[in-house]
């Protein structure tokens, strides 16, 4: 599989044994997996802090020794999980449509397609705005369960895609217009 950066500074995979139309998905931003790891691992390591501090300050609740290796383990395993998941995901521009893939197990492709587009937001979390990246939301005409999200983009990408779309979508009011 080779790989080459293109001009909005995403990495961009090629893989050579596919169909030429399905071979090039852009990852999202390096910083992204470690980002998703932690979120993962601090939301089980939060729980876990939790059992201790209850167990260890309320007499009448005893939590047995094993259960804190075991929500450890699951602390660790929900991290490495939450990056190669993140990894694992990855997005493509079409002439008329954006694909977005994600799953490590059970693989999901989402194409969505410019015309559907109503709006389009970009947000922006404390760790993301740390490491210069963003989430965009692309919001349709078919509802809440056809809208996309694509978590981890580099702040720059995002705002091209974003005027992209935006500027598709100039063009394709003003031709039903004319």
């Amino acid at each position: 599989m080779n790989t080459s950066t293109n001009t909005s500074g995403a990495v961009q995979e090629n893989d050579t044994t596919s169909a030429p139309s399905m071979s090039v998905f852009l990852t999202l931003s390096p910083n992204y997996p470690k980002i998703s790891a932690f979120t993962s691992f601090i939301g089980w390591a939060l729980i876990t802090l939790a059992i201790f501090l209850v167990s260890f300050f309320v007499d009448k609740i005893q939590v047995h020794i094993v259960t804190f290796p075991i929500l450890i383990s699951i602390s660790l395993l929900s991290g490495l999980f939450g990056f190669y998941s993140a990894k694992a995901c990855g997005y493509k521009e079409g002439e008329f449509e954006l694909v977005y893939k994600q799953g490590l197990w059970w693989k999901k492709q989402t194409a969505l397609s410019f015309s559907r587009i109503q709006h389009i937001d970009i947000t922006h979390g404390p760790l993301e705005r740390k490491y210069r990246i963003a989430t965009i939301k692309f919001f349709t005409a078919g509802g809440a369960a056809s809208d996309l999200k694509i978590p981890g983009l580099p702040n720059k990408t995002a705002k091209i895609l974003r005027n992209k779309i935006l500027q598709y979508a100039k063009l394709e009011s003003d031709t039903c217009e004319g």
